[in-house]
């Protein structure tokens, strides 16, 4: 048995699990469509997603869309969807472009999603009405086997951190992932493929593209041109991609689907490993707003690069840094190449010919943060002036509240933020994201 064999062996679902997966869909539908009989609405249920495609993993959720007519009322539709939400166990109201219900039907996790009955993309009135379409044309174009290509390769992008397009991976949806094996034949093919790829190859299956596209992967959905599949992936996730793949092509393994989980290292490990770094340390920790992941994640990411760009600002040299949920905090961890800085900073100015030089000199002659100056260095008036904070710590301490982090995480941040800074950074909560940040192996090599 090749590697690959071994893995399907793994990934896919036994005889006995995918009846039951049947049996439960059958009921599941039966019961919807008992609802919309019941209440006289004209709506068409249809399984969705890996499952109806056959390209699922074991465990997998099931999506379950309901088509309603075009002339529907957005708001009726959006009422109606979540009233047949109500037939599922633990039901979480979700939102995306319009909502939608998650919870478990006979112990399997479900998604109950209203969309617009369409027959063409250019019809489409939601983002998920083209869905039927996507399912369409992956089925009407897999030939034999291909179904397990593509489960190996949405395990293989698992295992090595990229799969899924939500705001927290921006990574290869489970769709990307369908449409890659159909372009290049086989996982292998999809892999080797990848080896060719630079920031802002556009790939194409049955359409050109309907515009340009500026993400660093396009693909071109195609039951739509002017959508790109992969607009999701990161530049970080593509290249992530090329260099797995070169690495499994190379040396193929399991530890690429099933990489180990990480192993957080222990507080004093952490100490040691940060006194050989030399840095000095900052941990910025915030309550995590009650609010879904793809509406959180963007905002953690806003608050990052606030925090980095402030840094550089004021002349804090941030030598590496993350985000990341830590429990029910958001944390935002710093090293820096130094812990503090003098008191001085040199504020430059315009050139001593431009109109407004003047108000440059005025202004720094007065200002009560003058240390030196106004003067000339080259063709340029500067001033040294007197620095807010002189460490990091103080600096957020100080300046936070002028910062755009996001409309949820600013509304925590008044009550819930914390600073932490030098050895009091490394605390048990953030241990894992400490760990990540210091060790960049890549999952297959831990």
């Amino acid at each position: 048995m090749t590697l690959e064999e071994t893995v399907l062996a793994r990934i896919r679902p036994s005889p006995q699990e995918e009846a039951a997966l049947r049996t439960m869909v059958r009921e599941l539908l039966a019961e919807v469509q008992g609802v919309l009989a019941s209440k006289g609405w004209e709506a068409k249920p249809f399984v969705s997603g890996s499952v109806a495609k056959g390209t699922h993993l074991t465990g997998a959720d099931v999506d379950l869309f309901v088509a309603f007519p075009p002339d529907l009322p957005r708001e009726d539709l959006e009422k109606r969807g979540l009233a047949l939400g109500e037939i599922l166990d633990r039901g979480v109201h979700m939102y995306a472009e319009h909502p939608y219900t998650r919870g478990f039907y006979r112990g399997i996790q479900v998604e109950i999603v209203p969309c617009y009955r369409i027959t063409d993309a250019s019809q489409r009135m939601s983002a998920v009405d083209r869905t039927p379409l996507h399912v369409d044309y992956v089925l009407g174009r897999l030939n034999g086997g291909q179904g397990d290509q593509i489960r190996l390769l949405k395990a293989w992008s698992e295992g090595v951190g990229l799969y899924g397009a939500e705001a927290k991976i921006r990574g290869f949806s489970g769709y990307l992932c369908e449409l890659l094996v159909l372009r290049y034949g086989s996982f292998r093919g999809a892999l080797e493929a990848s080896q060719g790829w630079r920031r802002g190859v556009v790939l194409e299956l049955d359409r050109a593209a309907g515009r340009a596209f500026d993400e660093p992967l396009v693909l071109i959905d195609p039951v739509d041109p002017n959508r790109n599949v992969a607009s999701a992936v990161s530049l970080e996730q593509m290249a992530t991609f090329v260099h797995a793949a070169h690495e499994y092509l190379r040396e193929p393994s399991e530890s690429f689907f099933f990489p180990r989980p990480l192993k957080p290292l222990s507080l004093p490990r952490l100490r040691a490993v940060a006194r050989k770094r030399g840095g000095s340390l900052l941990t910025v920790s915030i309550h995590a707003p009650a609010i879904t992941d793809d509406v959180l994640w963007p905002q953690l990411r806003k608050a990052h690069r606030a925090l980095l760009d402030l840094f550089g600002r004021e002349g804090f040299g941030v030598h590496d840094s993350r985000f990341d949920l830590a429990g029910k905090e958001a944390v935002f961890l710093f090293e820096f190449a130094t812990a503090s800085l003098p008191r001085v900073l040199r504020h430059e100015g315009p050139p001593v010919w431009v109109k407004n030089a003047k108000d440059f000199q005025e202004r720094w002659r007065t200002d009560a943060r003058r240390l030196s100056g106004p003067f000339l260095v080259g063709d340029r008036w500067v001033a040294d002036v007197a620095r807010g904070s002189t460490d990091a710590a103080g600096l957020v301490r100080a300046a936070w509240r002028s910062l755009s982090l996001g409309k949820d995480l600013e509304k925590s941040a008044r009550r819930t933020l914390r600073v932490h800074a030098g050895p009091e950074a490394l605390r048990a909560a953030t241990a894992e994201a400490w760990t990540r940040l210091f060790d960049r192996r890549f999952p297959w090599e831990r």
